[in-house]
């Protein structure tokens, strides 16, 4: 099994030293190394340059001609790989020395799987544990783990990039649509081990409550839901939303036609269900901008016809009679 990992990098110097160690330290060595590096102004290239002469493994480093963001730089470096089974990395975090070896097992173990995930232990931006987990902060806040969806604890097969490969471009999240397709796919693996450290600085991009570095609850999850409920959704804010949702969508439609058979009925539905999800948040957009008294019988009408079926209830309910 050839092992490739894709590492997209951005002003990177800081920390990225400590990284690229620990891939020469893995216990089972990747077979190469792509960075695609998004333009950066600091001294990001000349160090992976000189790491590339000594490492144990071909290291090919490529330079956007312009910024593609953070998921398009993903999708150059995942582009540009060619292994079996390829690790996502960000430029900031610290492998376990066991990780490729123990993940590799994992894959042999579940060849139906398309996407493998490992924990990973939170830290400040010094790289000290703060005693917490990314998986047990999820379960401690009573959120599904379909919500593990972080892309530097993540391997990838070779199957799912061959059929979902270039990421739509526009999307958001490069591991949102590589995990949520697995996932839909019921070919989405997780992993209990803790095999890296996540480091959390203030030049993180997630800002998902799980990824704190304090211990979250469901009361935290509870209250962070009632602040949401009373926050004006903006024109921009919802079209942005439905933007990614028909990007999505699409994006599934032009997977089915390239899966092999056996993934072809699971993505129809999956389409389905973005489309349906489409047209919910169209509806829900154009409640919002009714009167108050209209709105409430509008979203007792969008109710009745299944229209929050696709939703979170109760919690988008009351967030449209707010509007």
């Amino acid at each position: 099994m050839k092992i490739s990992i894709a590492m997209a990098t951005y002003n990177g110097a800081q920390y990225i030293t400590e990284q690229l160690q620990s891939f020469v330290d893995q216990t089972r060595q990747p077979d190469e190394l792509i960075i695609t590096d998004d333009c950066s102004t600091d001294e990001t290239e000349n160090i992976v340059r000189k790491f590339s002469e000594t490492a144990p493994f071909e290291v090919v480093f490529f330079k956007n001609e312009k910024n593609l963001g953070y998921c398009g730089n993903f999708n150059a470096a995942l582009m540009k790989s060619t292994g079996d089974l390829v690790f996502l990395s960000d430029q900031d975090d610290v492998w376990f020395p066991e990780k490729i070896e123990h993940m590799v097992g994992a894959a042999n173990r579940n060849p139906e799987a398309l996407v493998l995930m490992n924990d990973a232990a939170l830290t400040d931006g010094d790289l000290n544990e703060v005693g917490l987990t990314k998986v047990g902060q999820i379960r401690s806040a009573g959120i599904s783990l379909d919500g593990f969806v972080m892309g530097c604890c993540c391997g990838v097969r070779r199957e799912l990039l061959d059929i979902c490969m270039p990421i739509p471009a526009g999307m958001k999240g490069h591991d949102n649509w590589l995990v949520e397709l697995a996932d839909d796919l019921n070919a989405k693996v997780i992993d209990n081990r803790v095999l890296q450290y996540y480091r959390r600085h203030e030049s993180n991009e997630s800002q998902f409550i799980a990824n704190r570095t304090t211990k979250v609850t469901r009361t935290d999850v509870f209250i962070l839901s009632l602040r949401n409920l009373f926050q004006k959704d903006s024109a921009t804010q919802t079209a942005a939303h439905l933007s990614q949702l028909v990007m999505f969508a699409d994006g599934v439609h032009e997977v089915s036609l390239k899966a092999p058979e056996g993934y072809r009925n699971q993505l129809a539905k999956l389409e389905s269900c973005y489309r349906q999800r489409v047209e919910t948040t169209k509806n829900r957009a154009a409640v919002r901008e009714k009167w108050l008294l209209p709105r409430i019988v509008a979203v007792g009408g969008l109710w009745i016809q299944g229209g929050y079926r696709n939703s979170n209830g109760l919690k988008s309910i009351i967030r449209d009679i707010v509007g």
